[in-house]
């Protein structure tokens, strides 16, 4: 099949929603560490940051599954938000 077969979407996991917006409950040190008040451009080392969920307050958030800068980015998640 063509990539722009309309079939081969509608069979694509929910895990390939991703939107613009992160959820607003995911959380990294890096916004506590590398900031200076300005909401400037996210710092280079966001890359190695450790991700937690404020919901759960873990590295997994409410629907069991893993929290990161890609995967809470994800509409199709039960518990996204949407800044």
């Amino acid at each position: 099949m063509s990539s722009a077969d309309p079939s081969e979407n509608a069979n694509a996991s929910p895990s390939a929603v991703p939107t613009n917006v992160p959820c607003r409950h995911l959380r990294n040190k890096g916004m506590y560490v590398y900031t200076d008040g300005l909401g400037g451009e996210p710092h280079e080392d966001y890359d190695n940051s450790i991700f937690w969920c404020l919901k759960t307050m873990k590295e997994f958030g409410p629907d069991d599954d893993v929290v990161g800068r890609e995967d809470c980015h994800n509409a199709a998640r039960s518990c996204y938000e949407p800044l």
